[in-house]
């Protein structure tokens, strides 16, 4: 009787032993960091590279570009989750929003939505040129325009499992979501929008010849006759600007002081600086009307009419205005509608339906 109690007790110390064992195999194991590295993502682009890109393409993952896709479209970045960068960037106008004023959360702003197109080769950024990389322009943006906190933003992300895990896949252990990251996020997915399948690109690969009016307004484009390409230059970088800041002859002043907005010399505070703003690029015409960087022009009819008769004198209008003695270029109404249809070969449907820019939330 004694033997069998043993055996018993033997038996039932076993099973407990096994039990516990079995448990501990079915505890969650916790994922290696390697899971946590995201997937290389080589950012394609035209060469040469960009000079003026401060974020190295070894840190690209795939995940961080979902993670800034998300966050570029979600209004949870802004102080009251009413606005996101895309309602003022949207893709369907090659990242512009079709208004003439942009829009904050303390209503219209004095100046139309620049394109982020492209602007991995730009230099600087916004009208007046205050930034220098898509980071430093995202939470400038985020800060002004939607009023972003930081810590109440990070909480808002923090409580989403989703954005938890891209964070991680994005950034690596410990996944620690940080204003930091988001501004950084951000940047990668900016960085992607990069538009060079127009007509014009085709042409210059040999897919596409222009027809004769496009020819034309090439022709008017490129030379003294139209004095476009003085600031809207064919450089190695595709974004059709020089990158640089001008007075165009959009207003006329007495003195530099009469400038209602002073553009670039607020950023530098030189006054002769005052009302000169960033060269903007003419790609994808189509989708980014209004026009100038107050949204005055409706039509690029109303462009090429105002370049062609109706520039206006300060006193440090740009140079690069050769015609303003004259008060514009005069151009003739053929020449005005070729140097219109050369200036749509630079749209690029294909740039503003691509679905990698599209709403991920839909």
């Amino acid at each position: 009787m004694l033997s069998l109690f043993k055996n018993l007790s033997f038996a039932i110390v076993v099973v407990i032993i096994l039990g516990v064992t079995s448990c501990k195999k079915d505890s969650p194991v916790e994922e290696p960091d390697s899971a946590y590295v995201g997937t290389p993502y080589a950012l394609v682009r035209p060469q040469p590279s960009n000079i003026y890109r401060k974020f190295p393409d070894s840190t690209f993952t795939k995940e961080g570009i979902l993670l800034g896709r998300m966050l570029f479209w979600d209004p949870i970045v802004s102080s009251d989750s009413s606005l996101s960068c895309a309602t003022c960037h949207n893709p369907q106008h090659a990242f512009t929003d079709g208004k003439q004023f942009s829009i904050n959360l303390s209503g219209s702003t004095k100046r139309n939505t620049p394109s982020i197109q492209n602007s991995i080769w730009m230099k600087q950024l916004f009208w007046d040129g205050r930034q220098r990389s898509l980071e430093d322009a995202a939470k400038d943006a985020l800060l002004d325009e939607q009023h972003f906190v930081a810590e109440q933003v990070m909480n808002r992300l923090e409580k989403q499992e989703r954005y938890v895990q891209l964070f991680k896949k994005a950034f690596g252990r410990p996944g620690t979501i940080t204003q930091d990251k988001i501004f950084r996020a951000i940047g990668m997915f900016m960085r992607t929008a990069i538009s060079t399948n127009s007509n014009f690109d085709k042409s210059k690969r040999g897919m596409y010849s222009f027809t004769p009016e496009e020819q034309r307004g090439f022709d008017i484009f490129s030379t003294e006759k139209g004095d476009c390409f003085h600031c809207h230059t064919d450089g190695p970088y595709l974004t059709f600007t020089h990158n640089g800041f001008e007075n165009n002859a959009l207003d006329s002043v007495a003195t530099l002081a009469d400038f209602k907005d002073i553009g670039l010399g607020k950023v530098t505070g030189s006054t002769d600086d005052y009302g000169k703003f960033k060269v903007p690029t003419v790609r994808n015409l189509s989708y980014t009307a209004p026009y100038m960087r107050d949204g005055r022009f409706q039509t690029l009819e109303q462009v090429v009419n105002f370049y062609s008769d109706s520039l206006h004198y300060s006193p440090n209008v740009s140079p690069n205005m050769k015609k303003i003695n004259v008060g514009g270029l005069h151009l003739t109404n053929q020449e005005k509608s070729d140097l219109i249809a050369f200036l749509k070969t630079l749209d690029d449907p294909s740039f503003v339906s691509d679905t990698a820019f599209s709403n991920p939330f839909k």
